[in-house]
């Protein structure tokens, strides 16, 4: 099995898994491109030649995927958490019989390595890679998210966001408060501000520095992703049928905070949200399998294709920018060249 080129958009690659692709990621050196499957496979694909392998990874769904040097990290239903190099090989690094495996995440080195297992944080050691679980939280973790330079970890949970800097099994952690259920969270590039997903349809964000948050509202749905740009200065968000951009930089004032809304999509709402790495573009993930790409500096976007699934669930940007890959629910996928 193997991506096939779209005659009539050079540069893009189609397949289909057969199965729901619950997240995707590129291998820091550009290579290879990593879906995971709810069947319990990984896939593994070569981008420079399309040609796909499959591995067992998870004897469930596989539920979660990061990219590292040391390989993709997976996590699953089966309560497992396993490390697949490039070339297929998998090796389990820790089991936890009847729980699941949701989040699992990476630091850019690869010298951080993290899961979330049911209210526990289970973090990796660099060297031998063994398991070691924190204190349990106060409920079940909804997110769990390694700044770029490894130095601070944070797992969201029922009444706020903990904080392990550094993440070291001797850190007991700093809780920021936030009421209700909190879900997804990233980091900024410079590690200075985190943002979380709430379930009461609200977006809040930490300085870290300042040790201070702030909420943004008026969501019509609940925000399944976030992410900031690349100077740190804007937060981008899902949630709504266009693309948003909240200012977050220190020169605005949260009270006075207005989003940037454009590409609208009557639709569908936006469910998935790559930062470029090197350029001014955000590529989103509509309801109905729309992929949009989209210039803050025009505020404007424009659909790239569709892809045969009723949500885009997943997007990911090869480290140098190259290459979009993606995947939905109904188990179509994609990588686009943008080099054509």
């Amino acid at each position: 099995m193997s991506f096939a080129p779209d005659a009539e958009l050079p540069g893009l690659h189609r397949t289909a898994f057969g199965a729901y692709v619950a997240a995707c990621a590129v291998s820091p050196d550009g290579s290879v491109a990593a879906f995971a499957l709810g069947d319990g496979r990984l896939a593994l694909a070569a981008v420079a030649t399309g040609e796909m392998a499959f591995v067992a990874a998870h004897s469930g769904a596989t539920a979660c995927l990061a990219a590292t040097p040391l390989g993709f990290l997976t996590g699953g239903d089966d309560g497992r958490v396993a490390l697949t190099d490039a070339s297929g090989r998998t090796r389990e690094l820790a089991a936890f019989p009847g729980q699941w495996i949701e989040h699992v995440a990476a630091s850019r080195d690869g010298r951080v390595l993290a899961a979330a297992c049911g209210k526990q944080v289970v973090l990796f050691a660099p060297d031998t890679l063994a398991p070691t679980l924190l204190p349990p939280l106060p409920s079940a973790i909804g997110g769990l998210a390694v700044s770029p330079d490894g130095r601070t970890l944070a797992a969201t949970h029922y009444g706020g966001v903990t904080v392990y800097a550094p993440p070291r099994p001797d850190c007991p952690g700093n809780t920021f408060d936030g009421p209700g259920s909190n879900l997804a969270v990233v980091f900024s590039r410079d590690g200075a501000k985190m943002a979380c997903a709430t379930q009461d349809k609200s977006v809040r964000v930490y300085d870290l520095d300042q040790a201070a948050g702030y909420l943004l509202e008026g969501y019509p749905a609940k925000v399944r992703c976030l992410e900031f740009s690349l100077e740190g200065d804007l937060l981008w968000t899902g949630g709504e049928q266009a693309f948003v951009a909240w200012p977050v930089d220190a020169a605005a004032s949260p009270a006075d905070r207005k989003a940037t809304v454009f590409g609208a999509f009557e639709h569908g709402l936006l469910g998935s949200l790559a930062v470029h790495p090197a350029l001014p573009l955000v590529a989103g993930g509509f309801d109905g399998g729309v992929v949009f790409l989209g210039s803050p500096e025009r505020k404007a976007a424009a659909p790239l294709f569709a892809i045969s699934n009723r949500r885009v669930t997943c997007l990911a940007w090869s480290p140098e920018g190259r290459r979009l890959v993606g995947g939905g629910d109904d188990g179509a996928a994609f990588y686009m060249d943008m080099a054509g």
